[in-house]
């Protein structure tokens, strides 16, 4: 069967090309669209429930600032009639007849009732007819107590034989406690629903105090005075504003909108039926669908198109490469090559040439370093040796350790290219012998070259003054070294504590390696120490600031 594997392997081989992934990548798109479509339509459906219910809160919102501006004109026309001459003075019968005038282009009409609730006028019937009692609320009767107005929740004129909502306001006509009321008939506010236009379809709805029907924009002499249903008296019981499922009196499953009057307490409800909501929703779902799929097709045919295309510049790019890898001069891109291609073509050109500079010159210059560094040290330790050949051989031992201590953080800094050291490595090389009685704790920091060597001068001469009269200078002395940076500040502290040792006597005055220490903390490293001669064991403690991590660069 050697045709079936050669078929196989030049099918692999295209499946492994640019190519071959692009259409790869085109018949993989489809599965994710298929999911972002998805997510889309539903985002969709989301968002255009947000704005429907949104509109019916604003619709809502608006419907009861009309029900509030035709309370305030009920309480306006009741305080201006409150002070006509004629109910001043008493004279009933005049400012019966004056009322009524005033009320020829109103719909409502006027009763005054005394502190019993007892009519003395009303002018939808003539002067002097028989009147009838009011039985006022109480919340009525406090608030008229206290001299407030209030405006009633639907009530049931006893003289109009229609339900009513009356807006009262406290009077005193000579010496004596009487109420002035407008009275209209609760029909009257859905004059407010055709004037906000609210749709045919939607049932606008308000609600007394008590929850019972004032007015409605469908069905209303049905519905007046009716209670509301149970799940929007439940709605209403944990907020003033919302929407929610509920079910209308007709009985038909609607989503709601409600919001509550702070003035006269009472709620306005727009209900819209949830299959008029879907379709709503549906139609706007449908929109977005056929725009996306048409995003979709356009997408997956200029993929197609820029595949082959993408292929050959591709090629083109992997060629360049080998050449850069080979040394080998690049040619310039083609005038026809995509753009971002071009760019990638011309900064490989341009990073291999300062590679290979950076590479040149920091290569003579970190070998020019060491071969110095190392004649130099060489030249200080013989030097040493000659003038202190007749001097005390203990003198000369302190010095040489010194400069190995030196010379090892040299060696630490050379295996980085002079870049940085790692602070548990630079403590480790400056302890020397004694590194295995240290018990040492910290992150990982790396240190400046110049951090690096001053440093390791103050671990030497710290490991070299506990080892003289500190803990490491008895067997089971050793010694506690933690350090911590600040990630904030780049503050680098350290403590070393011997543990262990002989009784400290502090020192009546500073030694060369104390002071050597303090140099090098505060005035190289710009940091500050601190010896503490504790009975039980030296405590020092030490902070410098890092400075910026140093980088080699090679200006052009």
């Amino acid at each position: 069967m050697p045709g079936l594997g050669t078929a196989g392997y030049s099918l692999r081989r295209r499946a492994s090309s640019v190519r071959g992934r692009l259409v790869l990548l085109t018949i993989g798109l489809l599965i994710p669209a298929l999911l972002a479509m998805g997510f889309l339509l539903a985002s969709a459906d989301r968002e255009s429930r947000g704005r429907l219910y949104q509109q019916l809160v604003t619709t809502g919102r608006a419907l009861n600032g009309a029900v509030d501006r035709q309370a305030a004109t009920g309480i306006s026309v009741a305080e201006t009639l409150a002070t006509d001459q004629a109910l001043i003075d008493g004279d009933w019968a005049a400012f019966h007849a004056r009322a009524r005038r005033a009320m020829e282009r109103r719909s409502g009409w006027i009763v005054v009732a005394d502190a019993n609730g007892q009519q003395v006028i009303n002018t939808l019937v003539p002067y002097g007819s028989p009147l009838p009692r009011i039985q006022r609320t109480p919340a009525e009767t406090e608030a008229f107590s206290t001299g407030r107005n209030k405006v009633s929740d639907l009530l049931e004129g006893p003289v109009a034989g229609k339900p009513v909502i009356t807006v009262g306001t406290p009077i005193t006509v000579r010496g004596q406690f009487y109420v002035l009321s407008y009275v209209v008939e609760s029909a009257s506010f859905t004059s407010v629903f055709r004037q906000q236009r609210v749709p045919d379809s939607w049932v606008a709805t308000l609600l007394d105090n008590k929850q019972r029907v004032i007015a409605r924009s469908r069905l209303n002499e049905k519905f007046t005075g009716a209670q509301a249903s149970a799940d929007m008296t439940e709605n209403l019981r944990h907020s003033t504003e919302g929407v929610n499922k509920s079910i209308s009196l007709e009985g038909v499953p609607t989503m709601v909108a409600y919001t509550r009057s702070p003035q006269t307490g009472w709620t306005l409800v727009v209900a819209i039926p949830r299959k008029e909501l879907a379709s709503t929703v549906n139609r706007s779902v449908a929109v977005g669908t056929g725009i996306f799929l048409l995003l979709l097709g356009l997408g997956l045919w200029l993929a197609l198109v820029y595949s082959q295309r993408i292929n050959r510049d591709m090629r083109r790019l992997v060629q360049d490469a080998s050449a850069i890898g080979r040394g080998e001069t690049l040619r310039p891109a083609p005038s026809d090559s995509l753009e971002e291609i071009a760019a990638v073509q011309v900064a490989l050109l341009t990073a291999s040439q300062e590679l290979k500079a950076r590479e040149d010159r920091q290569g003579v210059m970190i070998n020019e370093l060491n071969h110095r560094v190392k004649n130099t040290l060489a030249t200080v330790q013989a030097l040493a040796r000659q003038t202190f050949a007749k001097a005390d051989k203990r003198s000369l031992a302190v010095f040489t350790d010194r400069l190995i201590a030196l010379s090892g953080a040299h060696d630490l800094l050379t295996r980085t290219g002079w870049r940085e050291a790692d602070m548990a490595a630079l403590v480790a090389a400056s302890l020397g012998a004694h590194v295995d009685r240290v018990e040492r704790a910290g992150p990982t920091v790396a240190l400046a070259p110049h951090t690096a060597v001053g440093l390791s001068m103050v671990f030497h001469e710290l490991a070299t003054n506990s080892a003289k009269y500190g803990a490491l200078s008895v067997p089971g002395g050793r010694v506690a070294l933690t350090w911590r940076l600040d990630p904030v500040t780049d503050v680098l502290s350290f403590t070393w504590r011997d543990i262990g040792g002989p009784t400290v006597t502090p020192p009546t005055a500073p030694g060369f390696g104390t002071r050597l220490i303090e140099s090098s903390i505060r005035r190289e490293q710009k940091g500050q120490a601190h010896f503490d001669f504790q009975a039980d064991g030296l405590v020092f403690e030490a902070s410098l600031p890092l400075p910026e991590a140093v980088r080699w660069s090679n200006p052009v």
